[in-house]
């Protein structure tokens, strides 16, 4: 079992993910079925662990999970590669976006965290996107922006240069390789330490 849930989840994740892209999922099955459900299940598998103090194979969730993502996210990404269309835009107008998050620890301190983002506004050629969100400013009102689109519609459009694939399927399978060591690691430390409690039969004399 420990061995067994980060690869699960993140063929999962890549599954609902390949058949958003290529397929007919609608978006809410890809929410529910490609990020929701896969973190679910990591959580429900580590809460398991924790709650039989393995630590190790509770910890594994953690990469496991950033596995899922990373698979989900390099479909998109394959996509554009295979069928996406570059196209030069002219940015008409960016908006600068800023979100700030709180949370509490389990000690109760509260931490936050701010989010910037900027909606690039977009005068592309028919069936080019209007608009492209990014992390970072990538060019000035007035300047022209390339960028790949899907032509079905499906995938996101990204500003080209900024397709990765490859590289997001390898992080992915380095991810969820890392969750499996953690996983077999906690496993044979479990069963040592099951092991060494149980009691010992009296020797005879």
């Amino acid at each position: 079992m420990a061995l067994a849930v980060p690869p699960l989840t993140a063929a999962l994740a890549f599954g609902v993910a390949w058949e958003s892209a290529y397929g007919s999922l609608g978006s809410w099955g890809f929410f529910l079925g490609g990020l929701l459900l896969p973190l679910v299940l990591l959580g429900w598998h580590a809460a398991l662990a924790a709650r039989r103090g393995a630590s190790l194979i509770a910890l594994s969730a953690l990469p496991a999970g950033l596995g899922a993502i990373l698979a989900l996210a390099s479909v998109g990404h394959s996509a554009l590669e295979e069928r996406g269309v570059e196209i030069s835009c002219v940015v008409l107008k960016v908006t600068e976006h800023t979100e700030t998050e709180s949370s509490m620890d389990a000690e109760g301190h509260w931490t936050s965290t701010t989010r910037t983002s900027y909606d690039h506004r977009l005068d592309c050629p028919a069936g080019g996107p209007e608009h492209l969100d990014t992390p970072s400013r990538l060019a000035k009102e007035g300047e022209s922006l390339a960028v790949v689109h899907d032509p079905q519609g499906k995938v996101s459009p990204r500003a080209a240069g900024d397709v990765h694939g490859w590289g997001l399927r390898t992080a992915a399978e380095v991810a969820v390789g890392a969750a499996v060591l953690l996983g077999l690691a906690g496993g044979i430390r479990e069963a040592y330490e099951k092991r060494r409690r149980r009691p010992r039969r009296p020797t005879g004399r």
